[in-house]
């Protein structure tokens, strides 16, 4: 029989049905949700349930009241009686609610499935495709739990089963949720994590002879070396690729990241020839299961070429070209549904327009350009967009407007988004996801 919680926050976990080492366990990736990075031992979580610790550090009341959407001083106080129950979760939206009891409820659904259920996995298979397409409209520091505890899931179903047809699918989704984790770990400027996430995938991909998935990793790893400015190994990641990459959009993702590595080095002709690549490979594309009919992450399309074709012509100082480049991908990105639209994808063809309006002399077009994104809030203020967008500074300095009063005002506001960047906010938000403690 359950004993009667002694305060409001073991009142929470009876609820949750977590023992004080589970929340102690699940302390950590609440903490990463609201960007701390914080733990909590088992002793710990008992003296918060009794009530023996009222003073918490600031640390761990900003982790709870974010955590439970209550304040502290209602936590670590006596639990609601019967007649509060009504009341209970007043400070939870609807929202948060009905997402939180999804979540629940597939998780117990995927514990409490055997090894030859195949239940389990089709609640994993769509867990990855709405992750991938989550991908596009929410913010990366929101997805890192999420996808840590849907990868440790996965690694959870493995010791599970020894049946090789469910641990290739098993497989799949470990590569599918490392290859996400990469591209978040990215987004959060931490390429160490993010590399170490691509070449997991590309492992997975190996081990079941997935091609797909393997094309889709080099890509990936290629986009890290690109933002690393190291653009020979991003040559040579897309090239190895390219050898099994299936026709069609695994190739053309791959070319697209070879132009970029290719124009860094100023090779113009190559370049070129590569996009053209990338969009011949186009026309054959709509067939491959993860890449075309997943989507979101895993997809690339003539929007994300097109974001190719504009990055690609700045970075060769082409301004005619890398503006209609650019144009074209915002055309393409806003025909779309609202919830099907690449947010941070938008916002980095913006940095794009604003460099090719740069390019050719057009200071007042580039302050248009980057409004939306100068506005963002930290939590959208990805790597790639940062790193865009101090590559456009250097750009304005090095050139012969930098004294000029649209030039002074572009620089200023480019100085503040970089020091409230994502990547700066939330520095070691990544330490979980490979599964290394902080040290």
């Amino acid at each position: 029989m359950t004993r009667a919680p002694r305060t409001r926050l073991e009142q929470h976990a009876q609820t949750a049905h977590l023992s004080a080492r589970e929340f102690a366990e699940r302390f950590h990736t609440a903490a990463i949700k609201c960007g701390e990075n914080a733990y909590i031992s088992e002793r710990q979580a008992k003296r918060w349930f009794t009530g023996e610790s009222r003073s918490p550090r600031p640390v761990f009341c900003r982790v709870l009241e974010h955590w439970w959407a209550e304040p502290v001083s209602r936590l670590l106080g006596p639990p609601d009686t019967p007649s509060d129950s009504g009341t209970a979760r007043v400070f939870m939206s609807t929202e948060e609610l009905i997402v939180n009891a999804g979540r629940e409820s597939v998780q117990h659904a995927i514990n409490a499935a055997s090894a030859l259920d195949p239940s389990a996995l089709e609640h994993l298979h769509d867990a990855a495709r709405r992750a991938a397409r989550a991908y596009y409209v929410t913010p990366p520091l929101p997805m890192l739990a999420d996808l840590i505890r849907l990868r440790d899931t996965v690694y959870e179903q493995l010791a599970r089963t020894r049946k090789p047809r469910q641990q290739t699918e098993l497989y799949l989704l470990a590569g599918q949720f490392c290859g996400l984790l990469s591209s978040v770990s990215l987004d959060l400027g931490r390429m160490d994590v993010a590399e170490t996430q691509a070449r997991a995938a590309y492992t997975y991909g190996s081990v079941i002879d997935h091609w797909s998935l393997c094309a889709w990793a080099r890509a990936l790893h290629a986009n890290i070396y690109l933002w690393c400015d190291q653009p020979r190994q991003a040559i040579s990641v897309a090239e190895s690729g390219l050898t099994d990459a299936p026709r069609g959009t695994a190739k053309a993702r791959l070319h697209a990241a070879r132009a970029r590595a290719i124009a860094m080095l100023g090779g113009r002709d190559e370049a070129t020839t590569d996009l053209d690549s990338s969009s011949y490979e186009l026309d054959f594309a709509g067939n491959d299961p993860l890449m075309d009919e997943m989507g979101g992450e895993f997809g690339f399309d003539r929007a994300r070429h097109a974001l190719c074709v504009g990055a690609t012509y700045v970075l060769l100082g082409n301004a005619p070209f890398a503006e209609a480049g650019a144009t074209r991908a915002l055309e393409l990105f806003d025909a779309r549904p609202s919830h099907e639209r690449w947010n941070a994808g938008i916002l980095a063809v913006r940095v794009d327009l604003g460099a090719a309006r740069m390019l050719g002399g057009e200071l007042a077009g580039v302050e248009d350009a980057l409004a939306p994104v100068l506005a963002l809030g930290p939590e959208w203020r990805t790597e790639a967009i940062s790193h865009r967008i101090i590559k456009l500074g250097r750009m304005l300095r090095a050139s012969r407007y930098r004294g000029a009063v649209e030039a002074s005002r572009i620089g200023a506001a480019i100085e503040d988004f970089t020091t409230n960047s994502l990547a700066r906010s939330i520095p070691r938000a990544l330490a979980s996801s490979t599964g290394t403690p902080e040290s």
